[in-house]
C-alpha cells in the first residue's frame, strides 16, 4: 500500500490500452483513480473500455473542454493516455502544468513529419495511406466544429504538449532519450517508466505456457508501419518451407490490408495466414502459441506487448535495428535478434527455435523487469516523488 494517498485523474480516449491501465493504477493506489473517457452524443456505447465504478463516460460537448480542465485542477495527478490533440489541449489551457505526465502511444510523436523514414521503399510506394488519411482529418476536423466548436482544440496542440510537458512516460529510457536528442520533449523533462503490459496481465491463464510450433507471427496489425513488405521479401529469399505465416490485420488501415492479404496469397499460398477478425487476448494467445519465430519490422517503438508475449513464450523475436526497443531489451539482457544482421540467408539458424535454456533465460530477465510487482513498484515510487 502506498505510504500516503495521491488522487490521479486519468484522461483517455476509447481505448483498448485503458483497461490495463485501470488494472496497474489500482494495483499500484486503490481507489485513487478516476478515468473520464469522452464520447460523441451519437454513439453512446464504448467499443473496448470496460465499464467500472471509476470510469466516468462522459459526452462532447462545447463545454466539455472546459469542465475537463476544471476537473483537473481538483486532481494531485493527471495522466494524459496519449498526447492526443484533446489531451494536450486539456494539459496547454490548465494553470497548474506541473501535475500532469505525458503517456505516449507512439503514433503522436512518431510522425512523418518528425521522422520520414518510416517506411521501406517497398512499403513507401505503396501510397495508399495519404488520400484515406486524408480524409478522416477533414472528417474529424468538421465533428471537432459541431461538437466542440471551432477553436475548442489548440492548433499544434500534440507538439506543443510534448516539447511542455514536465513529466513524460514511457516504457523504456531509450525512448525517452530519443525524443529528447531529437528536441520533441523539453530537456528538462523527467521520465517515469510505466508499461501497459505486466505479465500477469497480458499472460494471463499462460504464464506456464511455451510456443509450440515453427509458424512465423509477422508484425501486429494492419498498421502500414508494420513494413509487411519487405519481410515479406525477406522470407520468401530464406524459404519457409511448410510453416504458416500468421499475420494480426485485425485493426488499422483496411484498404492497407487488403493489399497485405493479396500480397501474401501471392507469395505463401495457403501458408499465409491473415487474422482479420479482433479476438479476445487469451483466443489470440492461444493462436500465436504456435509460433516459434516472430519478426516485428517496425523502424519505431511499436507492438510492445506482442513481443513482450513472444518472447515469454519462448519465440525467437526479430527486430528493426532502428527500433528503441531492440537496444532496450538488448541492454538488458534479453536475447533478440536483428532483422538486418541475422534474419538473413548467411544465417543457418535463421528460422529455427530458441533452446529451452535460452527460453528461461529471456523468461527470467522479464520476470524481474516486467512482472506486475516491479511494474507496479516502480510506477508507485515515481508517482508519491513527483505528487
Amino acid at each position: 500500500m502506498p505510504d500516503r494517498k495521491v488522487s490521479i485523474l486519468h484522461l483517455s480516449s476509447d481505448s483498448k490500452f485503458v483497461n490495463a491501465a485501470n488494472y496497474i493504477f489500482e494495483k499500484a493506489f486503490p481507489g485513487c483513480n478516476h478515468f473520464i473517457i469522452p464520447h460523441s452524443k451519437f454513439r453512446r456505447k464504448l467499443s473496448t473500455v470496460k465499464i467500472d465504478k471509476n470510469v466516468e463516460i462522459a459526452p462532447y460537448g462545447k463545454s466539455f473542454l472546459q469542465s475537463v480542465i476544471e476537473k483537473s485542477q481538483k486532481y494531485d495527478c493527471v495522466i494524459l493516455h496519449g498526447i492526443t490533440e484533446f489531451n494536450s489541449s486539456v494539459f496547454l489551457l490548465s494553470e497548474n502544468k506541473n501535475k500532469f505526465v505525458g503517456l505516449l502511444w507512439g503514433a503522436e510523436l512518431y510522425t512523418e513529419e518528425n521522422f520520414p523514414k518510416l517506411l521501406g521503399k517497398k512499403t513507401a510506394s505503396l501510397n495508399i495511406r495519404q488520400p484515406e488519411l486524408a480524409l478522416k482529418e477533414r472528417i474529424k476536423g468538421f465533428g471537432r466544429q459541431i461538437l466542440y466548436g471551432k477553436s475548442i482544440i489548440l492548433p499544434n496542440a500534440t507538439k506543443l504538449a510534448a516539447a511542455s510537458l514536465s513529466y513524460f512516460s514511457s516504457e523504456h529510457i531509450e525512448e525517452f532519450d530519443f525524443f529528447m536528442k531529437r528536441k520533441l520533449i523539453s530537456e528538462k523533462c523527467q521520465h517515469i517508466p510505466f508499461t501497459y503490459s505486466p505479465l500477469e496481465y497480458i499472460l494471463k491463464g499462460y504464464q506456464s505456457s511455451y510456443a509450440k510450433g515453427n509458424d512465423i507471427l509477422l508484425g501486429n496489425s494492419a498498421a502500414i508501419t508494420n513494413n509487411h513488405l519487405e519481410a515479406f521479401q525477406i522470407l520468401k529469399g530464406l524459404g519457409t518451407g511448410n510453416r504458416s505465416i500468421i499475420v494480426p490485420l485485425s485493426y488499422g488501415n483496411r484498404f492497407y490490408a487488403d493489399t497485405i492479404i493479396s500480397n501474401g496469397f501471392d507469395l505463401f499460398n495457403e501458408s499465409f495466414k491473415p487474422l482479420r477478425s479482433f479476438m479476445p487476448l487469451y483466443e489470440y494467445i492461444k493462436v500465436i502459441q504456435s509460433c516459434g519465430i516472430a519478426i516485428m519490422n517496425h523502424y519505431r517503438q511499436q507492438a510492445m506487448g506482442n513481443i513482450l508475449a513472444m518472447l515469454w513464450l519462448g519465440s525467437k523475436v526479430y527486430l528493426n535495428k532502428s527500433n528503441t526497443y531492440f537496444h532496450y531489451l538488448k541492454r538488458i539482457g534479453i536475447i533478440v535478434y536483428s532483422i538486418e544482421d541475422d534474419l538473413v540467408k548467411e544465417n543457418k539458424d535463421a528460422l529455427n527455435n530458441l533452446n529451452k535454456n535460452e527460453m528461461d533465460h529471456n523468461r527470467k530477465i522479464l520476470q524481474e523487469v516486467n512482472g506486475e510487482e516491479h511494474v507496479i513498484e516502480v510506477l508507485r515510487e515515481r508517482i508519491l516523488k513527483f505528487f
